[in-house]
């Protein structure tokens, strides 16, 4: 009988802009270059809010506060909830005891940043759907 297919995960993702820049994450992974936004799985007995501030704060260092659910539409096969989320005027670096840094090597890096809203087609956002909240977040 063959195996039954695994549950999707549900995705909270940050989408925080600031002065005409958005936050991301650069990724370096075995010689491909490009970047996505803070984000990752809903945990049991959190709310997708929840979720978003605390892998923002994981993989940027940064606390923020999920102010509004943006209409970007779900996946059906990599579901993701994006919030515009206000952040404060820190500077944005991983911590080390982020589950991102311990995978960390030379051919797989996680960098945060800020990056100009006129580069996100240069650092390749991926997926499609976070260049369509960043697009929502702004206007």
């Amino acid at each position: 009988m063959p195996a039954a297919p695994a549950a999707l995960r549900l995705r909270a993702v940050a989408v925080a802009v600031r002065d005409h820049r958005v936050l991301v994450v650069l990724r370096h992974r075995d010689g491909n270059a490009y970047a996505v936004l803070p984000g990752g799985g809903v945990e049991a007995g959190e709310t997708p809010q929840q979720a978003c501030v605390r892998e923002l704060r994981e993989e940027t260092g940064l606390d923020g506060v999920a102010e509004a659910l943006l209409p970007v539409g779900l996946d059906r096969d990599a579901p993701a909830l994006y919030f515009r989320v206000s952040v404060g005027d820190a500077t944005p670096a991983m911590p080390a005891d982020a589950p991102e840094a311990r995978r960390a090597t030379a051919t797989n890096r996680y960098d945060p940043t800020w990056v100009p809203l006129d580069d996100l087609d240069r650092i390749g956002l991926r997926p499609e759907r976070a260049r369509r909240a960043v697009e929502l977040a702004v206007s």
